[in-house]
């Protein structure tokens, strides 16, 4: 559930910040907040305990976040009013998606057995370009199991290019003409 809502301030945070031309910023402050509250365990605590009054909250709020623009403190204040503020980091996410949908970003996690070179990542930038008509934002992950080549995810796709899988294709290849 906590999705779907995620989702819904996501999409209209989304759309103040594409009526006042902030996308970025939006982005860099939420990124901001989030990164804040991982990184003070015991503020997440205070936040999320149910004796903790609202106006404390936004107390604090004004005070550690006073540099934000006015969008992102109202947002802050919208979530705390509604006991939402524990949904932040799952919002930002939910409004990365949207920001790099607009733009034709798509993010990939590209899986290699070493790490990949800056001219490897521009070409598989290129490949993908005109293979899902997207922009590629790479995750490097590197698993030497895979031998060589690369797997990219991109969404819920797969693209498998690795040694590994193409050994065991080429296995199955020979069973099958040894078998019939």
């Amino acid at each position: 559930m906590s999705v779907a809502v995620a989702k819904r301030y996501a999409k209209a945070l989304f759309e103040i910040a594409s009526e006042r031309n902030i996308l970025d910023q939006l982005e860099q402050e939420l990124t901001l907040i989030v990164e804040t509250f991982s990184s003070l365990p015991t503020l997440h605590e205070w936040l999320s305990h149910p004796l903790t009054e609202v106006a404390k909250k936004k107390e604090l709020f004004s005070s550690v976040f006073s540099h934000l623009s006015e969008t992102a403190r109202n947002f802050l204040f919208l979530l705390t009013d509604r006991h939402r503020e524990g949904l932040i980091g799952e919002i930002m996410q939910e409004y990365k998606q949207l920001v790099h949908e607009a733009r034709g970003i798509a993010d990939a996690t590209v899986t290699s057995a070493t790490p990949l070179t800056d001219k490897e990542k521009e070409e598989l930038i290129q490949i993908f370009h005109k293979l899902i008509g997207k922009q590629l934002l790479i995750e490097n992950v590197v698993d030497s199991d895979i031998l060589g080549g690369v797997i990219v995810q991109v969404g819920d796709r797969l693209y498998d290019g690795s040694l590994k899988t193409k050994l065991v294709r080429f296995k199955e290849r020979l069973q099958e003409n040894r078998v019939g």
